[in-house]
């Protein structure tokens, strides 16, 4: 049997861990910006490959309104806007310490605030990330 333990995905920006306060179902989501490989058909159904190098991903980190998460993201996004020369930018790390999953990055940054709303009950953040070469493993491997 394999068991699946959330606490364990660990996530890093510019050296800033964010390990608690996660939304209720998706925590985080890691979307390529450009597939790995581009196709064309010629209209007599010949087909050509073409590797493409554009390694960008954005990252969504879903957090509770509540989560001090929102306070690290927000600073990290004040510091590039109002700093010089990508103050807000370091380096981006997805690591899940129960399996072989391990996504990183030399480079990433806060794309802009998250949308914000308030209810009788807790609210959703979601921020994105975009991480300019990301590479790695998205792998299984839970132990027992």
């Amino acid at each position: 049997m394999k068991q699946y333990d959330p606490k364990q995905v660990v996530i890093s920006i510019a050296g800033l861990l964010i390990a608690s306060g996660f939304a209720e179902d998706s925590m985080v989501k890691v979307a390529f910006t450009t597939p790995r490989f581009e196709t064309k058909v010629g209209v007599d159904g010949e087909v050509t490959r073409a590797r493409m190098y554009d390694r960008r991903a954005t990252v969504t980190v879903s957090l509770m309104q509540s989560s001090q998460g929102n306070d690290v993201l927000s600073t990290l996004l004040n510091r590039d806007t109002r700093g010089a020369n990508g103050a807000g930018v370091g380096a981006f790390l997805l690591k899940d310490l129960n399996g072989t999953t391990l996504l990183a990055g030399a480079a990433a940054w806060v794309k802009g605030m998250p949308e914000s709303e308030f209810g009788k009950s807790v609210g959703t953040r979601s921020w994105e990330i975009e991480v300019a070469e990301l590479e790695g493993v998205v792998g299984g491997e839970y132990g027992t």
